[in-house]
């Protein structure tokens, strides 16, 4: 059976030749390994009729079967301090535990939009809530080794003008982070070859509802403590103001209840004056 499909004939053409040559790719190794021929013979004509059940999301939106993986496995947790009194997102350390909620781990853009469409939107959530969308394995704390020694970029923003907008900025700071858009590009678009997490600088963001005001924040792995990381750790700042939250790249935004898009390590936020960065 055919999966149908709304997909332009190019687009769609596109799709099943890369499919078509997995499948391929999977019969030569099958007969490299030392199969007869009849066996790869066999294993062909299985697998090009199944290259026809191949269906993605743009080709079926509720039985699809293939997903677009991302580039890291990504965790959204939530809390709500509020139930508990508390007067601080972070908490104490003896609290955090109790009061974050692990909501769901996804690695696929099929997943992270059944995520988004079945969640409270940020307008909605009660005061004091957070969302936090961090990569597999790093915890949404200032204590976990990932984040020790880094800071955050954010913007603070005013419930009651910002409400109807706060939505779409938030989902736009997300799909900036799972798509690894924040960072600068890598090199000739190739990622590091280390693959090591110590190579990426953003490890989580952060929606946060307050009485009187919305925050949005990106938590970077690490601060200002060289002249070339300041420089990269800039341009995540100035990627967050023009391309995220949709600013000119010279607009004073900082009055009342909105903040400018600033950086601050989280050892300098811990002071009454900590050192700040702006774009």
């Amino acid at each position: 059976m055919s999966a149908t499909t709304d997909l332009p004939k190019a687009p769609a053409d596109a799709s099943k030749a890369a499919l078509d040559s997995a499948v391929n790719q999977t019969v030569n190794g099958f007969t490299d390994a030392g199969a007869s021929s009849d066996d790869a013979a066999t294993c062909s004509n299985k697998d090009a009729a199944n290259a026809s059940e191949y269906r993605t999301v743009f080709q079926d939106a509720n039985n699809f079967n293939v997903k677009h993986p991302l580039y890291n496995r990504w965790t959204l947790w939530f809390d709500n301090p509020s139930q508990k009194g508390m007067t601080s997102a972070r908490g104490t350390k003896e609290s955090w535990g109790d009061d974050m909620n692990k909501v769901v781990d996804l690695d696929s853009v099929e997943e992270f939009w059944g995520l988004y469409n079945n969640i409270v939107p940020p307008s909605e959530l009660p005061q004091k809530a957070n969302y936090y969308l961090f990569k597999q394995g790093v915890k949404p704390a200032w204590e976990d080794p990932a984040n020790t020694n880094g800071g955050k970029w954010s913007i603070q923003l005013p419930r009651d003008k910002t409400r109807a907008a706060i939505d779409r900025l938030w989902l736009y700071t997300m799909l900036a982070a799972i798509g690894e858009t924040l960072e600068a590009p890598f090199p000739d678009g190739v990622p590091p070859s280390s693959n090591s997490a110590e190579d990426e600088l953003v490890t989580g963001v952060i929606m946060s509802a307050r009485a009187n005001f919305y925050r949005i924040a990106i938590w970077t792995r690490k601060a200002e403590d060289t002249e070339e990381l300041a420089a990269k750790l800039l341009d995540i700042g100035k990627q967050f103001k023009v391309n995220v939250l949709g600013y000119d790249i010279d607009a004073k935004i900082g009055a009342g209840l909105t903040s400018d898009v600033e950086f601050q390590s989280h050892k300098e936020s811990e002071k009454k004056k900590g050192k700040k960065t702006v774009v």
